[in-house]
């Protein structure tokens, strides 16, 4: 018995290990432009170009100091990405395989100095304050000993769990309900993730973000803590949660059938965030706009055309 117990485990840890290996590797263009920083910030983007003029501008005014930034793309290298990288000093990574788990995998794993690792997406809208309130919050809870975050997130607007404590800090929740019915927390069947309406109520709402975030008020530690699986547009984690859960999956069967592995990262991450005990905790005081979810996409272009001060 013992060693066929042996044998098994000894397969099992070669298994593994061959399964983190595929989840880290794929062919890539690596422009490296990074100082070595304990801090990298990793920015996905590619697909959603109309967004670029008004996200980039906002992430170089609040991107903090001494920290690396990587723009990186799944399954493509884009000249004007890499253009907008080389104005900024930042990093540009691009993949040859579609995949957001496998990209963020590579970006990681190409700044080994950092411990401390910003994901943002490229439908994210920060104010010049998101990034460095967040970084300084997951240092403050974390110090306090009342939460071992498994990552920090702001205040969103377009976002299943954020939405209605963020209407009542507005005094909107009344307003919100009279239009959309009940603000339910979830992400799943609600209308600010799957009505374009009332994203594009949210946003006029909500928008100027500069504004807005002056309204929000610092909570006591550790704030609003996420109680079910959370939207990661945008997050502070450690890279030692990241080695924890043995990096995002890479679901290369679903990827040979040429299948859709979007929200495969967050599934993952959310769901080792509660098998590890570590809470998602949310920023009161700190706030990001997110553009949309899929289905309120092309509603939310027309608001970005009829309506370009709101980003």
């Amino acid at each position: 018995m013992g060693a066929l117990s042996s044998l098994y485990n000894g397969g099992k840890s070669i298994y593994k290990n061959q399964v983190r290996k595929s989840n880290l590797s794929d062919k890539y263009r690596f422009i490296d432009r990074s100082a070595k920083a304990r801090t990298v910030v990793i920015i996905l983007a590619g697909y959603k170009q109309p967004l670029w003029p008004f996200v980039f501008p906002k992430l170089a005014r609040a991107m903090p100091e001494g920290v690396d930034v990587c723009v990186m793309s799944a399954g493509k290298f884009d000249n004007e990405l890499e253009e907008i990288c080389a104005r900024n000093k930042w990093s540009y990574l691009g993949t040859a395989t579609n995949d957001v788990s496998l990209v963020q995998n590579v970006a990681i794993t190409l700044h080994p100095e950092a411990q401390v690792i910003v994901k943002i997406d490229e439908d994210m809208f920060v104010t010049d304050a998101t990034i460095k309130d967040c970084l300084a919050y997951y240092s403050e809870v974390k110090a306090s000993g009342i939460a071992d975050p498994a990552f920090v997130a702001p205040m969103i607007n377009i976002n299943g769990v954020c939405y209605r404590p963020l209407l009542q800090q507005l005094g909107l929740l009344e307003e919100f309900e009279a239009k959309f019915g009940v603000g339910r927390i979830s992400t799943l069947g609600v209308p600010v993730t799957d009505d374009a309406e009332a994203a594009r109520w949210m946003w006029a709402k909500t928008a100027p973000l500069e504004e807005t975030v002056k309204k929000l008020k610092r909570s006591a530690l550790p704030g609003l803590m996420a109680p079910v699986q959370f939207s990661i547009g945008l997050i502070v984690m450690e890279r030692a949660f990241w080695e924890l859960i043995d990096c995002f999956p890479v679901k290369r069967h679903m990827l040979a059938m040429k299948k859709s592995t979007l929200g495969a990262d967050e599934e993952y991450l959310c769901r080792m965030a509660t098998f590890h005990a570590r809470p998602v905790v949310i920023c009161e005081h700190a706030l990001a706009g997110h553009f949309s979810f899929g289905r309120q996409y092309a509603g939310m272009l027309d608001l970005l055309t009829e309506h370009p001060e709101y980003f």
